[in-house]
């Protein structure tokens, strides 16, 4: 079942009638939006030669895909590391196709991160065989599952390579790929609607073998209970087959190329304006209108604005068939994160693993315990990672100082709302006493690192919602879970014709490298259409 239902999403589009090319009506596309999705959709088109033109209501490009800077100090948004950059790397050929390859500085991590938990301290390889090895060398028990585990991570990597392929267009290449490999799929109809916690119980029962194992769930942002199975076996082979990578200059130094490419293929950019509505005449996409009153005229829209309020401010409710809206309401909202920027005048590049700049810190060693401690906020106990990002980019901070980030999923009602809409001066005291905690908290790791803080700032869940708009701070747009990933996401296409999504919450799901890829397959559909 699930092979079919592959087949009939991957099909191309067919080309719409009567389009003129070139036809004096403004912009061949307006893109909403300049993080990941929308630079990748514009980057696309406008090296096809199509007039594109690109708003932005920040003051920069890249949505969570920036970096900002406090004194001396710059500091990474959202990035831990990218995937699949290694010569054989899907995501290597998406940079060289849209012509940013060349243009950024990836540095390879190797191991990944380090996994803390109570009894257990793990340096995760990067390399895919060393860390099945070290595994069987740590948990000899579970020997003959790990390696059956990691068996089916090969063959869903493949089967979901080959969907990859076609859904892009490489029709041929995918489905050759396929049938080179054709009993991979039966792998991927066991686990089309299986979580992470699933797949894993099918090959080994070691609790802490299943916490190490799962330790980028939290990237998904839930529990591998919750989590879908194919997205964190996609996610998990692109870092372990594909490559852990972070950038010189972080993950800006990647919006700010896609931009290169957009202006140098003609493309335009306006930052500091923000789309309120996509004009429709006939039911079709005509024009979009900016917070000044202006209408810009266009043929196609592509929205890397968040889903909902593409559906009920962008375009309105009203415009849509009920079905799609209700879909919409119906979806659930991924998590937001609380993080602690910190610049410090001491270089603790000592703690951390050489070859790698994070630490992983679990409560537990059991994820039901570490992730209820997440949803409930528990500032005391909850899982958090510990970065230090001077180890892999030295231009973010003078020589001999560190950029240090403390990050957790945290929920985004907590503690009254974090007081925001009640007193200003108490939300900005909770958050500050929720850093004060952390910090407590990373001294275990990082001695006297309080005393050494020259710069600080505290991102809330709130104020994830303040810069990007998404619902409820979202840094994954939906939920990742069996019912709303890859096919079962949003499309690219919406009902509308000529207007299409990328992102987050379209498919395949968040995380950069995937809202890159999702604007180019919509920039790919419409020039299909074209």
């Amino acid at each position: 079942m699930a092979l079919l239902v592959l087949l009939v999403y991957l099909s191309p589009c067919p080309s719409a009638a009567g389009e003129t090319q070139g036809a004096d009506t403004g912009y061949d596309v307006i893109v909403i939006g300049a993080g990941g999705g929308g630079l990748g959709a514009a980057a696309r088109l406008a090296r096809q030669g199509m007039k594109v033109l690109v708003l932005e209501r920040h003051d920069k490009v890249g949505g969570y895909m920036t970096r900002f800077e406090r004194g001396p100090y710059s500091f990474e948004v959202s990035l831990h590391a990218f995937d699949g950059l290694d010569p054989t790397g899907m995501n290597r050929a998406m940079f060289q196709e849209l012509d940013i390859l060349d243009r950024v500085k990836p540095v390879r991590m190797d191991p990944m991160y380090r996994s803390c938990m109570p009894g257990l301290s793990f340096d995760v390889p990067a390399d895919v065989e060393t860390y099945r090895d070290k595994l069987i060398e740590t948990f000899p028990h579970e020997r003959n599952g790990i390696r059956d585990l990691f068996s089916a991570m090969n063959r869903l990597d493949r089967a979901m390579t080959s969907a990859m392929y076609m859904q892009d267009g490489r029709i041929g290449q995918g489905l050759w790929t396929s049938l080179k490999q054709f009993w991979t799929f039966f792998t991927l109809a066991k686990y089309w609607n299986a979580t992470a916690a699933e797949l894993l119980d099918a090959y080994v029962d070691d609790v802490r073998l299943k916490t190490l194992f799962t330790q980028l769930t939290g990237f998904l942002g839930a529990e591998p209970d919750r989590i879908s199975g194919m997205v964190f076996a996609i996610m998990w082979n692109s870092y372990h087959r594909g490559g852990y990578y972070y950038f010189i200059g972080g993950s800006q130094a990647v919006s700010d190329a896609l931009a290169e490419v957009v202006r140098e293929n003609g493309g335009e950019i306006l930052l500091s304006t923000l789309a309120t509505r996509i004009v429709l005449k006939d039911g079709r996409a005509v024009g979009v209108q900016t917070e000044d009153g202006r209408i810009l005229p266009c043929r196609y829209v592509v929205s890397n604005a968040n889903a909902p309020d593409t559906v009920f401010k962008l375009i309105g409710a009203e415009h849509l068939p009920e079905a799609y809206v209700d879909r919409v309401r119906r979806m659930q909202v991924a998590c937001s994160c609380l993080q602690v920027y910190m610049g410090v005048d001491k270089d603790y590049s000592g703690v951390f693993a050489r070859g790698t700049h994070e630490l992983m810190v679990n409560a537990s060693d059991r994820q039901e315990e570490n992730y209820r401690l997440v949803n409930a906020g528990d500032i005391y106990k909850m899982p958090y990672a510990l970065a230090n990002y001077s180890m892999v980019d030295p231009t973010c901070a003078p020589a001999g100082k560190n950029v240090i980030v403390i990050t957790s999923i945290m929920p985004y009602d907590w503690n009254h709302d974090w007081y925001e809409t009640e007193d200003y001066a108490k939300y900005t005291a909770l958050k500050e006493q929720v850093a004060e905690v952390l910090i407590g908290r990373a001294e275990t790791y990082l001695p006297g690192l309080r005393g050494h803080i020259e710069e600080l700032e505290v991102g809330s869940p709130r104020t994830m919602e303040h810069y990007t708009l998404n619902p409820k701070g979202s840094i994954l747009g939906w939920q990742n879970t069996p019912e709303q990933s890859l096919f079962k996401r949003l499309k690219q296409q919406t009902p509308i014709d000529n207007v299409l999504l990328a992102g987050a919450w379209t498919f395949p799901c968040g995380g950069q490298s995937a809202v890159i890829l999702s604007g180019t397959w919509a920039a790919k559909k419409i020039l299909q259409k074209e």
